[in-house]
C-alpha cells in the first residue's frame, strides 16, 4: 500500500491512507454502517468512472482502506444511504442506492429489492400520436411528429424525446421497434436522505426521503415499500439538488431542500408544499441541518459559508479562502458541539464551530467527498476521498478540544497592568466557560431541554415495556392478589447447574393461592428437569425455596457446549403466573454462567 501524508494536526490521528485506491465518488455516495451486525463499521462507497464512460460504476465496501467486495451498478447513482427497515434481530442494515428512477436495495451486499417511483401523467396528445405513428407514412407521419413538438420537453416521455432527437432516416425504424412499447413518464431521483421512523436509537427503523427532478418529495416506507407521504418542494417549480433532514416521521420532522435554481425550502410534517426560506446568493455546494439548534448551514460556490435560521434569517456568514467542494456535519455529543467540515479546492480542510474556525489541515489533493462517523470500532472518524483517487482515514483524538488560539467568543480582554497578579490556569478556564455560557445561553438551554425530554421519553418507554412484559422480580400486574417477590440464585460449575428460587408473599395479612412456576429455556442450549411446578398457598412472612436442575445441552460428538451458546444468549426465563390468567405476574430473566470445561477422569 502506498502511504501518503497530510499536514500534521494536533487533533487528528493519521490512521490510514491509500494513495493507490483510484477511488472517484460523489459527496452523496458515501455511507458508514455495521454491515454484519458485529459492531464493526465499514465504508460503503460508489466508485464512479471519470475517464471511461463505458465502464459501469461499482458499489464497493472497504474495511479500513482494504477493499473487501464490489459489484456493478446499472448507472451512476445520485445518492447512497444505509438504514434499518425494521426493529427485529439481527439488525442487518440495508444499503439504498438511487439510480435514475429507481432505488436499489442491498442486504448483505446482495440484491434485495428494487423500488421504482410512481409514474407521472402523460399528455393525451402524446398518447394519441403514438397510436397513429405505426400506421402513417409520408407527410401525415411528419405532421404527427411535428405535433409532438408542441408539448413542453419537461412534459414529454423519454421515448418521445429520443424520437425527436433522431434524424429523419432513423425515425421509421425507431417507431417500428417501439410501437408496442408502453408509454411511461418517470422522473429522476436527484437526492436522497433518511429519517428515523419512531425512535431516535442508532439502529432504529428508518424512512427514506426521495427528491425527484419534477419537484416531488416522497417519503417511502422501507418495510412495505409504499409511499407514506408526498409533497411538493415549494410553491414554485424547482429541481432539488440537496436535502438534509432531522426528527422522526411519526413525531415531527424537518427537511431542508436546496434547488438548482438557488432557492432554499423547508418542509415539515403534514405540509403538502415546502415553504420558501431564502434565495441563495450562489448555488450550494453543501447543505446541513444541525440537530441541536436546528440551524441551516449552507456552503455556496461564491466562497461563502452561511448560516440561516428556520425562518430564513441570516445568522452569520464566513468568507472562505478557496472555493468549496463539499461539506459534512461533524457531531460531537461528548463535547456538546456540532461542527461543519468543509473541503476546499487545493486540499484545505476546515472545521467551523458556528462562524469560528476551530481547526484545519491540508490533504495531498483537493477533497472530492467527505464523511464523518463510526468506522471499525472508532466512534469519531473522518474519511476523505481526494480528486486523484486517494482514500484517507483520520481519527479524532480523545483529548481533542476545539478552541481557537484567538478570543473565540469576541470577549474584550482588559490589558493587565504591570506587576498584577497572574490568574491561575484553572481560573481562566472557569472564566472562559462562564463567558461561553453567557454568550450561548439559548443554545445550551435548548440542548439541555432536548436531552432532558429525550431522557424522560426513554424512561417512560422503559417503564411501559416493564409493565407490559412484567419483566421484573416484583409482581406488577393487578389481579386482585397480594404482591409477590422473587429471588433467584444459580450454583454449580456446569454443565449441570442448580437454580434456586425464593418466592415470598410481601403483604401483611393476605394469602395467595393457585400460583405456578414455569422455567423457559432454549432447548438447543439448556435442558430443564421439571420445568413446571404448582405452588402451595403462600402466606405472609413464610418464603418458599424451590430448586430446579438446569443442564447445558452438550454436543454428543465432542462433549462441548453448543457453538451458538454465547454470553449474550445464555439465560433462562422464570415465569410466575396464576391459574386461569394469561399474563404472568413475574417474568424474570436469569443469566446462566458459562459452563467450565470438562476434563477426562481417566487417560
Amino acid at each position: 500500500m502506498f502511504l501518503c501524508k497530510t499536514k500534521p494536526t494536533d487533533k487528528w490521528l493519521d490512521a490510514q491512507c491509500d494513495g493507490t485506491a483510484a477511488l472517484h465518488t460523489l459527496p452523496s455516495c458515501m455511507t458508514l454502517c455495521d454491515l454484519k451486525n458485529d459492531n464493526y463499521y465499514q465504508l460503503v462507497v460508489v466508485d464512479v468512472p471519470m475517464s471511461d464512460f463505458d465502464t459501469k460504476p461499482k458499489l464497493k465496501v472497504y474495511k479500513g482502506t482494504n477493499l473487501i467486495s464490489e459489484q456493478h451498478l446499472p448507472g451512476i447513482p445520485s445518492a447512497v444511504e444505509s438504514l434499518y427497515i425494521n426493529d427485529q434481530e439481527p439488525r442487518i442494515p440495508i444499503i439504498a442506492v438511487a439510480v435514475e428512477s429507481s432505488v436499489l436495495f442491498y442486504r448483505n451486499m446482495k440484491p434485495y429489492y428494487k423500488y421504482t417511483i410512481p409514474s407521472m401523467t402523460i399528455e393525451p396528445l402524446e398518447v394519441d400520436v403514438w397510436k397513429k405513428l405505426p400506421v402513417e407514412r409520408g407527410e401525415p407521419l411528419e405532421a404527427l411528429i411535428d405535433s409532438l413538438r408542441t408539448i413542453e420537453p419537461s412534459q414529454m416521455t423519454l421515448q418521445t424525446q429520443e424520437l425527436l432527437s433522431l434524424p429523419e432516416s432513423e425515425r421509421g425504424g425507431y417507431i417500428h421497434s417501439n410501437a408496442e412499447r408502453k408509454l411511461e413518464r418517470l422522473s429522476i431521483i436527484t437526492a436522497m436522505a433518511t429519517i428515523k421512523k419512531a425512535s431516535n436509537e442508532p439502529k432504529a427503523s428508518s424512512c427514506l426521503i426521495l427528491a425527484t427532478e419534477s419537484g416531488e418529495m416522497l417519503f417511502l416506507d422501507t418495510q412495505a415499500f409504499f409511499v407514506l407521504a408526498q409533497a411538493k418542494v415549494g410553491p414554485f417549480h424547482g429541481t432539488p439538488s440537496m436535502i438534509s433532514a432531522s426528527g422522526q416521521y411519526d413525531i415531527d420532522y424537518r427537511v431542508v431542500i436546496t434547488t438548482r435554481e438557488g432557492a432554499l425550502y423547508l418542509l415539515r410534517k403534514g405540509w403538502l408544499t415546502g415553504q420558501h426560506i431564502v434565495k441563495l446568493e450562489a448555488p450550494a455546494a453543501g447543505l446541513s441541518l444541525l440537530p441541536i439548534d436546528q440551524t441551516i448551514v449552507v456552503v455556496c460556490m461564491n466562497r461563502s459559508l452561511v448560516c440561516y435560521s428556520k425562518k430564513g434569517k441570516k445568522l452569520w456568514t464566513v468568507k472562505l479562502p478557496q472555493p468549496a467542494v463539499c461539506m459534512t456535519p461533524v457531531c460531537l455529543p461528548h463535547l456538546g458541539i456540532n461542527l461543519v467540515c468543509v473541503g476546499l479546492k487545493g486540499g484545505l480542510v476546515q472545521f467551523y464551530s458556528q462562524k469560528k474556525l476551530v481547526d484545519q489541515f491540508y490533504a495531498p489533493e483537493s477533497v472530492s467527498a467527505l464523511s464523518f462517523g463510526r468506522l471499525g470500532q472508532e466512534e469519531h472518524v473522518l474519511i476523505l476521498v481526494t480528486t486523484d483517487g486517494s482514500l484517507i482515514v483520520k481519527i479524532l483524538k480523545r483529548t481533542a478540544a476545539f478552541v481557537t488560539t484567538e478570543n473565540m467568543y469576541d470577549v474584550k480582554e482588559a490589558e493587565e497592568p504591570p506587576g498584577s497578579m497572574q490568574i491561575p490556569k484553572k481560573t481562566k478556564i472557569f472564566v472562559e466557560q462562564t463567558l461561553r455560557e453567557k454568550e450561548h445561553a439559548a443554545t445550551i438551554h435548548n440542548s439541555f431541554q432536548s436531552e432532558l425530554w429525550r431522557m424522560r421519553l426513554t424512561t417512560a418507554r422503559a417503564t411501559v415495556d416493564v409493565i407490559n412484559s412484567a419483566d421484573s422480580n416484583m409482581s406488577t400486574v393487578d389481579v386482585g392478589i397480594a404482591p409477590i417477590k422473587l429471588a433467584a440464585e444459580v450454583l454449580g460449575l456446569g454443565p449441570t447447574f442448580k437454580l434456586f428460587l425464593v418466592l415470598e408473599n410481601i403483604s401483611t395479612r393476605k394469602e395467595v393461592m393457585g400460583l405456578n412456576v414455569l422455567i423457559q429455556a432454549d432447548h438447543r442450549h439448556y435442558v430443564v428437569e421439571r420445568p413446571h411446578l404448582r405452588l402451595p398457598m403462600l402466606v405472609p412472612g413464610a418464603p418458599i425455596r424451590l430448586d430446579f436442575r438446569v443442564t447445558v445441552a452438550m454436543d454428543s460428538a465432542d462433549g462441548l457446549p453448543p457453538v451458538d451458546l454465547t454470553s449474550e444468549n445464555s439465560y433462562v426465563k422464570v415465569l410466575v403466573f396464576k391459574t386461569g390468567q394469561t399474563k404472568p405476574l413475574i417474568a424474570s430473566t436469569v443469566v446462566m454462567p458459562q459452563s467450565e470445561p470438562q476434563f477426562l477422569s481417566s487417560f
